[in-house]
C-alpha cells in the first residue's frame, strides 16, 4: 500500500472509530452529526448547499432561491457547522429550504447523510472540503462543486500538510473561483485545470445603480448639503453616530444624516429618542419633507433609498460599531460608487468588506474618533471619497451575474 493510500485509510478508519464512540459529537444535535436523514421539503432535483457559518448563510439564501426558481418545487438542504448558525438558519429559511448540521466527516455518517438526502448536486461554500464526504459523493456519482470566493492561506493549512488526504478531493471536484488571480494557488494544490472555472463571487454580485442622475438632482435640490448615509444600523448605534455628526466642524454644520435601521420597525421609537438631541428629525414614511432644519432623516421608504444613496458623500456601515453578529451589506454602496466607512466589529459581510477594503473602496475606523476624522477628511477632500467610490464600482462590476453563473454550472451537470 502506498504512503498516500495508507494516510487516507488511517484518516477514514480513525474517523469511523471516533464517530462510533461519540468523541466528535458537539453538545448539540448528535443525531444530525451522525448523518441522520434530514427532512427536506419539496421534490425534484435536490441541492445540498454547505454554508458553514452564519456569514455563509448570506451567500446560501440567494443561491437556494435561485435553484428553486430554476427548478420549481425542488428542495434545498443547507448545512452549517455551529448551533448558532443552525438556529438562525432555521428561523430564516424560506419555503422549500431546510437547514441542518453538517454530519461528521466519517464514512458511515457520510453514507447515511447522502442516502437520506439523495442530492442531485452539491455545492460547498465553506472554507475546505472533507475527504470522507468527498469520497462518498464520488462513489454515488453525485456532481459537486466548490466555490472559492477568496483564497486565504489559513483554511488550507491541513491540505498543505497532508496532501495525501486532500489532493484526491481536489481531483474530483469542480472548483469555481471568485477571483481569477487565485487560479495558480489552486492549481499548485492539485486542482484539475479542466475542472476549474472563474464565475466571480456571489458575495460581490449586485445590480448596477440606476439612480445616479436622480442623485445629482437631489444634491442640487438640497443645496449641496453634506449627505451621510448610515446603512443597516443596530440598537445602540444611532445615538452614537448622531453624536459624531454633531461634532463635524465648519463649514459642514448643515449636514444631513440619513439613517437606515436594519429593523425599520424601530423607527417610531428612534424618532422619539433622537428628537432629544434637539436636532430636526423627519421620517420618510410619514411624508415629512426634508427642510433646511432637518438633520436626521429616518429612511423607511424604499423608493427614496436609491436616490439618497447615489447622492451621499459617504456611506457608513451599521452593525460594525457595537459588538454582535450584524453588519450592513456594502454591495449597494459599492455599486453606486460611494466611499464606505466601517467600524471595528466586522462580522456579517466581512469577506465582501475586506475585498473592498483591499481595493481602496472601503476604510475602517477603529473607533468613533477615527470615524469623525475620516468623515471630515472626505468632506474636506471630496476627490478622495469619489476615488474610493470609483474603486468600489470597479471592484463589484466583474462579479455582476456571479450567482447565475454558479447556478448555470450546477445545471450543466444535470443537463439543464
Amino acid at each position: 500500500m502506498s504512503a498516500a493510500a495508507l494516510c487516507r485509510a488511517g484518516y477514514l478508519g480513525l474517523g469511523g472509530l471516533l464517530g462510533w464512540t461519540g468523541r466528535w459529537h458537539p453538545a448539540g444535535d448528535r443525531r444530525d452529526r451522525r448523518g441522520a436523514p434530514a427532512e427536506v421539503p419539496g421534490a425534484g432535483p435536490r441541492l445540498w448547499l454547505h454554508a458553514g457559518t452564519r456569514a455563509g448563510l448570506d451567500s446560501a439564501w440567494p443561491l437556494a432561491r435561485g435553484w428553486r426558481s430554476r427548478h420549481p418545487g425542488a428542495g434545498v438542504l443547507i448545512t452549517v457547522r455551529t448551533e448558532a448558525a443552525l438556529a438562525e438558519g432555521r428561523a430564516a429559511a424560506p419555503e422549500g429550504v431546510a437547514v441542518a448540521l453538517l454530519p461528521q466527516d466519517t464514512p458511515a455518517a457520510a453514507r447515511r447523510f447522502l442516502a437520506g438526502l439523495d442530492p442531485a448536486a452539491a455545492l460547498n461554500l465553506g472554507p475546505a472540503p472533507w475527504p470522507a464526504l468527498a469520497r462518498a459523493l464520488a462513489r454515488r456519482g453525485t456532481p459537486w462543486l466548490w466555490l472559492v470566493t477568496q483564497f486565504l492561506p489559513a483554511p488550507w493549512r491541513w491540505s498543505d500538510r497532508l496532501p495525501c488526504l486532500f489532493r484526491p478531493v481536489l481531483e474530483g471536484v469542480e472548483v469555481l473561483l471568485g477571483d481569477a488571480g487565485d487560479r495558480e494557488a489552486l492549481l499548485a494544490r492539485g486542482a484539475d485545470p479542466q475542472r476549474l472555472a472563474v464565475t466571480g463571487s456571489p458575495l460581490l454580485d449586485h445590480e448596477p445603480a440606476a439612480e445616479r442622475k436622480a442623485g445629482r438632482q437631489l444634491r442640487t435640490a438640497l443645496g449641496g448639503r453634506p449627505i451621510l448615509l448610515f446603512e443597516g444600523t443596530e440598537p445602540g448605534e444611532e445615538e452614537l453616530l448622531a453624536g459624531i455628526c454633531r461634532h463635524l466642524p465648519a463649514p459642514f454644520e448643515h449636514w444631513l444624516m440619513v439613517l437606515c435601521p436594519a429593523d425599520p420597525a424601530r423607527i417610531p421609537d428612534l424618532a422619539e429618542r433622537l428628537a432629544r438631541f434637539e436636532l430636526g428629525v423627519a421620517v420618510a414614511s410619514r411624508g415629512e419633507a426634508l427642510t433646511p432644519s432637518t438633520h436626521i432623516y429616518l429612511l423607511d421608504a424604499p423608493e427614496q433609498r436609491d436616490p439618497l444613496l447615489a447622492a451621499a458623500d459617504a456611506v457608513v456601515l451599521g452593525g460594525t460599531w457595537v459588538q454582535g453578529f450584524a453588519g450592513a451589506d456594502p454591495r449597494a454602496a459599492a455599486a453606486a460608487g460611494r466611499g464606505i466607512l466601517y467600524g471595528p466589529y466586522l462580522q456579517r459581510h466581512r469577506e465582501a468588506v475586506r475585498v473592498l477594503d483591499a481595493a481602496g473602496a472601503a476604510r475602517q475606523a477603529p473607533n468613533v474618533n477615527n470615524l469623525l476624522a475620516a468623515l471630515r477628511q472626505w468632506l474636506q477632500h471630496p476627490g478622495e471619497a469619489e476615488a474610493a467610490g470609483r474603486r468600489g464600482r470597479e471592484t463589484v462590476a466583474p462579479h455582476r451575474g456571479a450567482r447565475e453563473r454558479v447556478l448555470e454550472r450546477l445545471d450543466r451537470h444535470l443537463g439543464g
